[in-house]
């Protein structure tokens, strides 16, 4: 499960870092020294990424996820159920 939450926080990093220019992602220390290309100006990025394999992890990550905190649960209730003595 840890590890499915750690590859899920990856893909999400993936994602929201996906046709930033590396220029932004390191912030200048004087913002007022930045160059801001025009709005009308794509951003020129060399990391022009496909959003949709980090979509496809996250899902992925996330069904995986789902269903080892269902195998950990049935595992609670069997165990209460076997540790459970009528009297």
């Amino acid at each position: 499960m840890q590890a499915s939450q750690r590859e899920m926080q990856k893909a999400a990093h993936e994602i929201a870092s996906t046709n930033i220019p590396a220029s932004t992602q390191a912030a200048p220390q004087n913002p007022a020294d930045a160059a801001i290309p025009p709005v009308s100006e794509p951003p020129k990025s060399g990391r022009v990424g496909n959003i949709a394999e980090p979509i496809v992890e996250l899902k992925r990550q996330e069904l995986l996820f789902t269903a080892s905190a269902a195998v950990v649960s049935t595992a609670n209730k069997t165990i209460g159920s076997l540790l459970d003595v009528k009297s």
